[in-house]
């Protein structure tokens, strides 16, 4: 059942905005989180709503929240790895009626979603405008090579050998993975949008890409003035920084390794005793996971990874954009280690650009991370490279770009009068 948290909801006057986060991964909902909670206050009505995994961050950040039921982190984690459709049908139709009814409570002017995949469905049904909130590399305008996921068959016979089957599939694979919203769309009279999932994952009025088009360009223009980069969205915990790392005075090189919700956590204990191994410092976001004690290493179950980065030599991380961009916004080179598609994407362009390698997470050893971050430390082009993407990133506020796009989109909509709701 929904419930109300935070600050006291704005006069009703203000222009009104309902976000939507998915609680797939963190990001999905740190994202929008950012940008909701750059708002004035004084001139946007704001309310979030998402399941309860991650309710707490736009709590946090004083937003009204709206708990829903959501498939969550870890059913999300599960369809992925063994590559089942992440939301089949009876679950999109859930979420339709279940966005209708908060639309319908809140009654925005805007609804703002980060892979809230329905809303493409019901924010049209409702007639309000929809922006998502994506990255470039999901958009089909950009040129991607598609790599196997993690899965049991790749760790049994390597990536190498089941990649090449692997492609020859994909367009089947991402039709499969379409076809419930293919299904939905038709049960609802809306055309459909084909059957490429990079479609799906980034339709809306308007789709904001949380990219730099220097790191992630598009490779053709077609309809791509409906999308726009406004550049990554960084969050960070609401935590303190560890004090073995306030005053780092020994001339070693500090590793920040953090996996996130979406890393693959079996992993992690290999690349901290790895990253050891070099004669490092090694600082750990665990988020849970028991590591055993070294004077070399600082471990907390969440570290703010805006400083820490700062302060690292090297960022190790799951691949995804949330991640990488923290590092690279810092000017630090990144290791990521990659288990789902998304990731595997991102870290295509992190690599490309020279400001990262990878480490696919079936491929992660203590000698094979240990030598790795290593040859990256003793490489200095892969900082001269990460501090060239930083300053690409100087040029691209998110939350300024994002506030010009919805100034646009509700100045574009004749009807400014009250809407009804509670």
């Amino acid at each position: 059942m929904a419930h109300a948290s935070g600050r006291r909801e704005p006069a009703r006057t203000r222009r009104r905005i309902l976000f939507f986060g998915e609680p797939a991964t963190l990001a999905h909902v740190a994202r929008p989180s950012v940008l909701a909670s750059s708002l004035d206050p004084e001139v946007y009505a704001v309310a979030f709503v998402t399941g309860a995994d991650y309710a707490s961050i736009p709590a946090e950040v004083g937003l009204i929240v709206r708990e829903i039921e959501c498939i969550g982190s870890a059913a999300y984690l599960r369809a992925v790895a063994s590559g089942r459709p992440v939301f089949p049908l009876d679950v999109l139709e859930r979420y339709v009626q279940d966005d209708l009814r908060e639309i319908e409570r809140f009654a925005p002017d805007l609804v703002v979603g980060d892979f809230r995949l329905s809303l493409a469905v019901s924010a049209r049904l409702a007639g309000v405008p929809y922006v998502a909130i994506s990255n470039a590399y999901w958009s089909p305008h950009v040129r991607v090579a598609f790599d196997v996921p993690v899965h049991p068959v790749t760790r049994l016979l390597g990536p190498a050998t089941v990649n090449p089957l692997f492609r020859l599939l994909c367009p089947a694979i991402l039709a499969f993975h379409a076809l419930p919203m293919h299904r939905l769309r038709k049960r609802y009279g809306l055309p459909s949008l084909g059957f490429d999932l990079r479609r799906i994952f980034s339709e809306g009025d308007v789709t904001l890409l949380a990219d730099v088009p220097e790191l992630v360009p598009f490779a053709e223009h077609g309809e791509s003035a409906r999308y726009v980069y406004i550049g990554p969205i960084v969050w960070s915990p609401l935590a303190p920084l560890p004090a073995e790392l306030l005053h780092l005075n020994e001339p070693k090189d500090l590793v920040y390794i953090a996996m996130g919700s979406s890393g693959d956590p079996r992993v992690l204990a290999d690349l901290v005793e790895g990253a050891l191994s070099t004669g490092c410092r090694v600082a750990v976001a665990t988020s849970g996971v028991d590591l055993p004690a070294s004077p070399r290493l600082v471990t907390a179950r969440f570290l703010p990874g805006n400083e820490v980065s700062a302060l690292a030599s090297l960022v190790v991380c799951n691949g995804g954009s949330p991640s990488t961009h923290q590092a690279l916004r810092a000017g630090k080179p990144v290791l990521g280690i990659p288990s789902n598609l998304d990731q595997l994407l991102n870290m295509q362009f992190v690599t490309a650009s020279g400001a990262g390698a990878q480490l696919r997470a079936d491929r992660v050893s203590q000698r094979r991370a240990g030598d790795l971050v290593s040859a990256m430390l003793g490489e200095r082009s892969f900082t001269q490279r990460a501090q060239e993407v930083a300053a690409s990133f100087q040029a691209y506020s998110s939350v300024d770009r994002f506030k010009t796009v919805i100034q646009s989109l509700l100045a574009e909509g004749a009807d400014t009068a009250p809407r009804s709701g509670v």
